[in-house]
């Protein structure tokens, strides 16, 4: 019989069942090298690819597969300490929620129990349930007391309310003073976020607030209005870490698939010299494509810019003097 037409989805599928059973199976986390064993990227993507190659494939792969099961309503959450390999717990949650409401009307329905005390429905709706000792009694018991040392549900709602008057937050974060100019609150794999950009910065980050500490907003309007950053991906080399950049790489037209693997499809492709395929990628993360180049090794070169083959050639040299 005839395959019908459009992507064969049954590998997906099974890939996503295999991960809600090792997940289910192991409900006090499960390691990231087991939910590894569940993805594995078709062979001919990867023929020639070195260990190293296949293995970033295959994270990469586990990450988006992860986003999905979330954005069909599970709620799956790396629970590992900062640092450490991936462990991954899968909680209970209401999909109808997920299917119901969008990701704004979960956030107002999040800031409103919030503000009515119901801190299990709050739970129930996403967050961590991390209250780090503080009360998170009803709107007027918050307005009455200092925002200094709020964390947990009382600092989601101080981000929420920071969101929609335009306030900027001030905030402790990994050891260091904060002052944001939020964007947006969203949910995601450790929770929620709080997306923004720091004072004297044009880059957008992302800050887990369950993390945060010490959560003070300035008056409504103190923050600047601006467009509402889209969602990155799990994978770094998407981070917004530097200025936007344009970046050209060669390569023989074999190892393409190989290349879009680790980075991405291409924003670019055009042919150069001697048959070479050019792609031209907007990089944000230089840091991250560094390692992905000198894990491609031969296959690619740098065309331009200069700046990023400097950054390369710097780079090596200092591994050689270290080793030396």
């Amino acid at each position: 019989m005839p395959r019908a037409a459009g992507r064969d989805q049954t590998g997906p599928m099974e890939r996503l069942v295999r991960l809600i059973g090792a997940l289910t199976a192991h409900p006090g986390g499960a390691p990231a090298e087991l939910l590894l064993t569940a993805v594995d990227p078709p062979s001919e993507a990867l023929r020639g690819a070195s260990p190293e190659a296949h293995d970033e494939a295959r994270r990469k792969m586990l990450s988006r597969d992860l986003e999905h099961l979330n954005a069909l309503g599970y709620d799956v959450r790396n629970v590992a300490e900062v640092g450490a390999e991936g462990r991954y717990v899968m909680r209970a949650r209401d999909n109808r929620l997920q299917v119901s409401l969008t990701a704004q009307q979960r956030g107002e329905l999040l800031r409103a129990a919030l503000a009515a005390g119901l801190d299990d429905m709050a739970r129930h709706l996403g967050d961590d349930g991390a209250t780090g000792g503080v009360e998170t009694g009803g709107a007027d018991d918050r307005e009455n007391r200092p925002d200094a040392g709020t964390t947990g549900p009382a600092a989601l709602d101080l981000v929420q309310r920071a969101t929609a008057r335009r306030c900027r937050v001030r905030f402790s974060y990994k050891g260091e003073a904060r002052a944001v100019d939020p964007a947006r609150v969203h949910s995601g794999p450790s929770g929620w976020y709080l997306s923004g950009r720091e004072t004297g910065s044009s880059v957008v980050k992302e800050f887990v607030v369950s993390r945060m500490s010490d959560v003070e907003l300035d008056p409504p309007g103190s923050a600047p209005a601006y467009d509402e950053p889209s969602r990155k991906s799990l994978d770094p080399l998407s981070w917004e870490v530097d200025p936007p950049l344009d970046v050209v790489l060669g390569l023989a037209a074999e190892h393409r698939v190989l290349v879009e693997n680790l980075l991405g499809a291409a924003a670019a492709v055009a042919e150069g010299e001697d048959g070479e395929l050019l792609l031209g990628y907007r990089v944000t993360n230089r840091r991250v494509l560094r390692k992905r180049v000198y894990e491609l090794g031969s296959r690619v070169r740098v065309v331009s810019p200069a700046v990023v083959r400097d950054e390369i050639l710097a780079e090596l040299r200092s591994f050689v003097a270290g080793a030396s």
